[in-house]
Formats: C-alpha cells, structure tokens, sequence
C-alpha cells in the first residue's frame, strides 16, 4: 500500500508543542492513584470479613480443605463429606495452597489462620484492579486501565466473588489469567533475550497458576488458543507470512509449555483439568497442523490472492470441526457452558439459572440496575471491533484488539448460559469500559488544540465519569458493610449443640444447603450426608422423603447410618425446589405455583396477611364458617383449613388449590400435592398424614432432641416403637408406657424405609443409669417396613425408673477415616470398584466401640429418577420421582476386629457384574422416562447393631 505524504507547515519559534504530554506525569501520577484505588477495592472487599463467619456457605467447606493444606500441603481426602465415606478433594489443590502459603508467610507475624484466609479473597481484589491497570495500559493506553482499574474497585460483579468470605477459585483465575495475558502481550512484543525469556517465564507461571486454581480455568485455555488461531488465519489470509512464522516460533511453545506443566501437576491434584488440558492440546495440534500447510503448503495449494487464501484456511477449519465433532461428539458445542440445567438438581440452583438482563443490570450497575457499565462495553468493544476492522483495511494485523474481541465474546457467551459466570465476564466488560473511556481521553490528546483548551477537555471528562467510581464505590461499600451472618442464631445454637453432644463419627443431614455448616469445625464439626459440593445424587433423595407423605416417603436413611435430621421452618421458601426434586409436582408448577405460602401478619382474630399481598380470612356465612384466600381481585376457598389449636376443621370449595393452617399468630397455607409433606410434620409440627398413624409412626423414627422455635433437629432411628397394647381383660388395650408386671403385649414397630430382618429385641430395665435386668424378649423378628404387622411378645417388667426396648440385627457400622486404595491408588470411597473389577483394597475406618467379629461388603446402590409426567424430560410437565435401589452386597471378608475403636484392612476384593445388568433392566422396563443420577460401591462394614426403639 502507497502512503502519500503530507506536506508539513514549518513551526515558527513562537508556536507551542500541540501535544498534551503527561507522560513524566504519568509515570509517577497513575500507579500511585491506581495503588490507591485497588486499597480501597481491598477496603470494600473486606467488609464482609467484620462477621463471625462467612457469608457464602461453599467457604465453609473451603476453609476447611485450606486447613488441611497447612497441615499436609497436598491434601487428597475429606472425611466430613458423603458421610460416613467421605469425599476425594475434587477441586484443584493451588485454591488452597496459595493461601496456605500466604498464612505461613504471615502467621510469623502473628496472624491467624482464618485471618488470613478472610484476607485472600480482598487481595486477589486488590491484585485483579492492578492487573486490570496495567493489561489496559498495554492493550490501550495508560487513560483505559486506570478507568478499568476504576470501576472494577466497585463493579459488583467482580466484588461478588472476591470479597471477605468468599473463597471459590474463579476469582483467583481471574487474576492468574490477566496477568499471564499481561506477560504473554509483554513476551510477544520484546526483541531482547533476557526480557523475551523473563516474560515468557511469568506467562508459562501465570498460565498453570490459572490451571491450578478453579476447575473452570480452560475457559483461559480456550481464549488464548481462540486468539492464537484467529491471529494466524487472519494474518495468513491477509498474506502476513512472516507474521505468522515469527508468532508460531514465540507463542506456541509456550502455550504448550503451559498445557504440559500443567497437565504434569494433575496427578497430584494441584490441577485437576486434565482432560481439557489433554483436549485443549489435541485442538492445538489441529492449529499447528493448519499453521504448517498455511506457511509450507503454497507449493501444492493456491495462494496467490486473498479469496484463495482463504477457500484453504475455510476447508481445513471445516474439516478439523468435522473430526472433532466425530472425535467429541454433540458436547463439543458445549464444553464451556457449565453444569447448566444439566440436571434437575442444577435446575433448582440459582447460580446456574440461565443469566437475565435483570441480573446483568444489577452486577453491572453504578447504583442499583443501572447495567450501564455493561452498556457502556457495548459502545468499549464496538470501538475495538472498528480499530480492528480499520487496521486491517490498511493491511495489519491489530493483535491486541483481535484478543480483546476474542475475550469480550467468549465471556459475553459464558456470561448468558448461566448467571455464576456474570463474575468470569467482568474483566472483559470492564477492559472495554475501560477502553471507551480510554479512547475519548487520546480523542482529546490528538486534538490540535492549545494546551489550555484540551486540559480543559480532559477535565471535564473526568467531572463527566468521575461520579461513576465514586457513587459506585460508596454503594457497593455501604451494601457490603450491611451483608449480615449467613449462620442465623438457631442454627449457630444446633451446631454447636450437635457437636457438644454427639459422637464423633455421628452424621447429620437437612436441606443440602446447610451440609458445610454440619461439616465446619467452626460450627457442626459432624459428617453430613449431602452438602453443596458432595452427594448431589442424595439430594434427590432428601427431597423424596421432605415433600411426600407416608410409605412413599420413606428411604432408607439408615444405609447412609444418618443419626440426627435437621428442618428449617425457613426452606419453606425453597420447597418448590425441594418439591420437584422429589417428584411431588411438575416442572411447570415449580416455576408457576408457590408450594407454601405464608400469611405471617395477624389482624384481628381471623385474618392473616402474607408480605405477597394475599389475604386468608376465616368468616361466618349461613351460621357455617368459611376460609377465604384473597389474592387481588381473584377470591377462593381451599380445599380444607385446619385451625391447628383446636383441630377444627374447615373444607372448602377447592376452587384455590391449596391446604391452610391455622396458628395462633401465623398461618400457612400449602399446596395440595404437598399439603400433607414430611417437612411440614417436622418444620411446622403440622402432624397431618394421607396414611392412618404416619404422623405417629415417623415421630417414633424421628425423635425431637432440639428445638429453637424455627429449627428442629430430630434424632434418626430406623425402628421404633409407635404403639404398645397390652392383653387386658381379653381385649388389647393401648399405653402410654410399660409398667411393671407379667403380661402380653403388642409392639407396634415402625420400620422406616428398612426391613426388620432376623431380628432379636431384648428388654433393658434401669435403676438410674444402673442395669438391673436385660431379657430376651422375641427373636427372628421380620417385618416389611411397607406392610408392618405388629409383634406379639410375653413381658415380665421389672420395678425399674427406665426402660428400653432394643433391637439387634445386622446394620452398616464404622465411618472411613481415610480414603480408600485400590492395588496402591486412591480411589472414590463411593465407586471403589467397578463392574467385574477386582484388586487389592486398603480400608481405614474407625468406629463407636469394638467390635469383634465384624464383615466387610461392597455395597452396590443406583439412584435414578422415572420420568412419571410429561412426553419428555424438557417438557414443563414432567415430573420426576427419585428412587434408591440397593442392588448388590459382595462380601469380601468376615471375623474381623477392632482396636481402640479403628480397623485397618487390607485384601483382595472383587466385584461382579451388576450394575449394568441392573440399569439396562430399568431401561428395558422404563425406556426413556429413566435417567441414572447415582451409581454407588462404597465399602460397608456389617455387625450386629443395637437399636433403642422404646424408651420410658
């Protein structure tokens, strides 16, 4: 391309420079002011750590595993989770040895471990808004990194995953990535060796530091390799050969060194994305492949013009889709789209919903849902898009605005298939803010005006934007500094009440919200059966037994050897979710119809009011009462409203389809598929069942050792004792309790979710905490738990001040202490096996007491849901029922014994084929209405186990 040349006007001595030059300003000014800036990020950040604990409740959860990285550095097990097996650490360790590194550094100053642990998350903040800075500086000028730096202080969408008590691994990605894109622009510009080498050794650290802290960071991996790719077919394309050659020389060894340090670090689990690394490699290939014919093939192919040119480049990229399509399949359009909506747990989850302009406007907002930064990026990248365009009419590669147009729409893509990646997006849309205001700033630099006059500009653009950083640090600070305890003061007083007074190796579930807080040393300190991270297939399971009613509800609780259930009155505001877990309702009513709606506002003595704006009244017509649901200009009646005081009940019409309860000072009213639910029996104490004596019988399994008035924890037994008649009188008369004497009786035993196998139940009599008595009162006891008949027994009661009833029968005992090996490798302590596997299997587990003749089985379990409404799983009427099938135990060993409460086990172990065998039936029997969301084989230890079922 010719340039013609401008004849310049000669400058006399007495004209000015028309050019506005801060840069000896600059260099001092900016960095100081952007330090600044990122302390009072740090500051906003940090607010959240005034409280007790932690405000998000995956941080629990990760405190934890950051505690055992101080004490092992590498730590691969967690005991706490998936009770009573316990969990392989799944997340890339470098989350939490970098700040184990920190709190070493520190803790010499006399910081304490979770001190330093809230004080990470800020300084990732702190560290990102520099980063910011200077990626802005490089990509644009000094004016567009400090702008990016400015409003990523108070941008509430980076603040949402780094402030004080948040410690999820995308935030460090973030960081780690910009500036491994820092260093990698700093490599591919520097001609000097040693600086070349320098920078291109912090982008290969910075590019596996990214890798070794989220199990999302090959959304770095694609962006980079994203960039690669275009830059080199563009430049090709535009006939920029050499550019080609020299940037395939710099770039690919490094990104490669990258992909195999990192994928070296996964065996130890410092990074855990060796699958994307490994594909991410196989595409790379596919890129060097294509950078080899496009720099050698021009003696077979026609490269003679940029048509041809890029018919080549369009064929090979087709054809390379077309193999990875073959060799990945449909997911491979889906790689980077996250678990949304990917099962129907994940449906319920409000961080995976599928991102809505409401959500962008409020993570990028000033003050409120504004979303004028993102709006403002729009206008950033559309710039970028014109530099770019621009620069390559005049025949250039401009391979900084290629990459932040690669970044800008990979994140705006990740950022609409699911509203957690609202956070990822952040540093593209504030580069490109960063980069508008940037742009209008050199607008007024290049002006040909006195220096006077663009000053004059300059600073009324900054009276212009200035409010932005402002008014947006000052919300974002003042909403941070309100952000209350996650931990309310119920739940503070139960768990710590639960590991005050309960056994070490105990376990504990509810909703699976509240697993980490069960599990936190700072609270529980107890095993849980599901938490937010660990056995998401049980969670359909949970939900089964909360939202059904009678023998439908029932589970078997006892093969995960639960021992105490906690509900929380307040889930009533997540049962729509708990409800379609369970398969109680349709997609379609979960999305359209609250389950429980509650009127928490009395008026008078019969009207309630609830915050929705929906009235119940109770009024008398005709000399007959009636209960009335008012919800705008729409009025109806429930089905039934029962006054729970006095049990009085009121049917209605129907024509709302809703179940109410009446209170004292509150009243609920249910929707009627649920209206009868067990949450409602144990949250609310409402004992309503659709199956006679289900109420009595699941607070006989479910016995209340804790209540605060919204939180009542129960203890878990399988069996209990529901009913005792005695013969009296030749008729069987009900009692309350045993009294002494010889006589007959009738146990009413409720088995819940579990048969009473070959069972023998003895009767324990006590003087105080004395054993005066114990008598074998029935042997080879068997009852179905979904058929139960009562056991008849002869009782000759001693004079005692306590009773028990006990059974014994074989039951799952122990918890594992360590993960669990297989011939010398760690293996999941819920798949140890698989199907016709065998080898050497390695056990540690500890237990309540000895135990001396224990046996070893590998338990077999598969968790699937039957599609029961709708044509298909998408369709919004389908519905989903959970179910558990023990399918298999296998045992491997017998006789053996415990020291000090511990075992340690090592022998050959093999499995059979059972599983598929067993989900290929379901699907023969189901087709597609069954979708498998469990597969089990988790080491059970067997003994004869006791069982208080009566006590009085």
């Amino acid at each position: 391309m010719v340039e013609t040349k401008v004849k310049e006007k000669p400058k006399t001595k007495s004209e000015k420079p028309s050019s506005l030059d801060f840069s000896k300003i600059r260099l001092y000014l900016f960095p100081i002011v952007v330090v600044i800036v990122a302390f009072i990020g740090y500051k906003i950040r940090a607010a959240t750590g005034q409280t007790k604990y932690f405000i998000d409740p995956d941080t629990f959860y990760h405190f934890e595993i950051y505690k055992l990285a101080i004490k092992e550095w590498i730590p691969k097990y967690y005991p706490l989770a998936d009770a009573p097996f316990g969990s392989l650490i799944g997340e890339p360790l470098g989350l939490y040895i970098i700040p184990a590194l920190l709190y070493k550094l520190l803790s010499a100053f006399g910081f304490e471990v979770i001190k330093v642990f809230k004080m990470w998350p800020p300084l990732v903040g702190f560290f990102s808004i520099v980063g910011v800075y200077l990626l802005g500086r490089k990509l644009h000028s000094e004016w567009a990194g400090l702008w990016a730096a400015l409003v990523m202080m108070f941008s509430v969408a980076h603040w949402t995953r780094t402030f004080s008590g948040n410690a999820r691994g995308d935030g460090p990605f973030l960081m780690f990535f910009i500036y491994a894109v820092l260093f990698m622009f700093y490599y591919l510009e520097a001609t000097e060796v040693k600086r070349k080498s320098l920078f291109g050794a912090l982008f290969v650290l910075f590019g596996v530091l990214m890798l070794s802290v989220w199990n999302g960071s090959p959304f770095g991996l694609m962006v980079l390799l994203g960039f690669a790719s275009l830059y080199v077919i563009v430049s090709f394309i535009f006939g920029k050969v050499e550019d080609v050659k020299k940037f395939a020389m710099e770039f690919y060894p490094v990104y490669v060194a990258v992909l195999f340090i990192g994928y070296a670090l996964t065996p130890s689990g410092i990074v855990r994305v060796g699958g994307h690394i490994k594909f991410a490699f196989e595409v790379f290939l596919g890129l060097a492949l294509l950078t080899t014919i496009m720099l050698y093939g021009g003696r077979y192919l026609n490269y003679s013009d940029k048509t041809h040119r890029f018919g080549v480049v369009a064929v090979i990229v087709l054809l390379g889709f077309a193999g990875a399509y073959l060799y990945v399949g449909p997911k491979l359009f889906s790689l980077m789209s996250g678990a949304y909506q990917s099962t129907q747990v994940y449906e319920t989850v409000q961080e995976l919903a599928k991102t809505e302009w409401n959500d962008i406007q409020r993570y990028y907002s000033v003050k409120g849902t504004d979303g004028i930064i993102f709006l403002l990026s729009l206008v950033g990248i559309a710039i970028v898009a014109f530099r770019f365009l621009k620069a390559l009419n005049q025949n250039k590669v401009d391979a900084k605005n290629l990459f932040l147009l690669v970044f800008y729409g990979l994140s705006v893509y990740l950022m609409w298939t699911a509203v957690r990646f609202l956070f990822l997006a952040s540093g593209a849309v504030l580069l490109t803010f960063g980069i508008l205001v940037g742009e209008l700033f050199k607008i007024v630099e290049n002006m040909q005006e006195k220096v006077s006059t663009k000053a004059l500009y300059a600073f009324l653009l900054v009276l212009l934007f200035i409010p932005i950083p402002i008014v947006g640090a000052n919300t974002t600070y003042n909403s941070a500094k309100v952000s209350g305890e996650a931990v309310s003061p119920s739940w503070e007083e139960t768990l710590k009440w639960l590991r005050e007074n309960t056994n070490e190796y105990d376990t504990a579930t509810s909703w699976w919200d509240y697993g980490y807080w069960i599990e936190s040393s700072l609270l529980g300190n107890r095993r849980a059966s599901a938490d937010g991270g660990h056995a998401r297939d049980r969670d359909y399971i949970i939900a089964r037994f909360l939202a059904n009613d009678g023998s439908k509800s029932e589970v078997d609780f006892e093969s995960w050897q639960l021992n105490y259930f906690i509900a929380w009155i307040q889930d009533w505001a997540k049962f729509n979710a708990i409800s379609y877990l369970g398969g109680a309702i349709t997609r379609d009513e979960r999305d359209h119809r609250g389950m429980i709606l509650p009127f928490t506002q009395k008026i008078g003595d019969n009207a309630f009011y609830s915050p929705y704006g929906i009235q119940l009244q109770i009024v008398e017509q005709g000399g007959q009462k009636k209960a009335i649901i008012v919800a705008g200009n729409q009025q109806g009646e429930p089905v039934q409203t029962i006054i729970m005081q006095t049990g009085e009940v009121i049917n209605g019409k129907g024509d709302f389809p809703y179940a109410a309860y009446v209170f004292p000072n509150y009243a609920v009213a249910v929707y009627y598929k649920v209206a009868a639910s067990n949450f409602l029996k144990l949250a609310f104490g409402i004992p309503i069942s659709s199956e006679a004596d289900f109420a009595q019988k699941l607070l006989s399994n479910f016995r209340l050792v804790k209540n605060t008035g919204d939180l009542a924890t129960y203890e878990f037994v399988p069996f209990g004792v529901y009913r005792i008649e005695v013969y009296k009188n030749d008729t069987w008369m009900p009692v309350s309790k045993l009294i002494p004497g010889e006589y007959k009786a009738k146990l009413y035993i409720s088995a819940f979710g579990r048969d009473v196998k070959d069972a023998t139940i003895k009767l324990r009599a006590y003087n105080g905490d004395k054993l005066i008595s114990e008598q074998i009162i029935a042997q080879n006891v068997n009852i179905d738990h979904l058929n139960e008949t009562p056991v008849e027994v002869s009782l000759k009661v001693p004079n005692a001040t306590k009773y028990q009833l006990v059974l014994v029968q074989k039951g799952p005992v122990g918890a594992l202490t360590e993960a669990p090996k297989l011939n010398g490798r760690l293996v999941s302590p819920i798949r140890v096996l698989n199907d016709g596997q065998s080898g050497e299997l390695e056990l540690r587990a500890g237990f309540r007491k000895d135990y001396s003749n224990l046996e070893l089985y590998l338990r077999a379990t598969v968790i699937y849901l039957i599609r029961t409404e709708g044509e298909n799983r998408d369709d919004p009427k389908a519905a989903f029922e959970p179910h558990m099938d023990i399918i298999h135990y296998e045992k491997i060993a017998s006789g053996l014994s415990t020291s000090n409460r511990e075992l340690y086990f090592k022998g050959q172990a093999s499995f059979p084929e059972v599983i598929q065998p067993y989900i290929e039936k379901l699907k023969n029997e189901y087709g597609n209405k069954v979708e498998i969301r469990g597969i089990r084989v988790e080491p059970v230890f067997i003994a004869d186990k006791e069982y208080i079922i009566y006590e009085g």
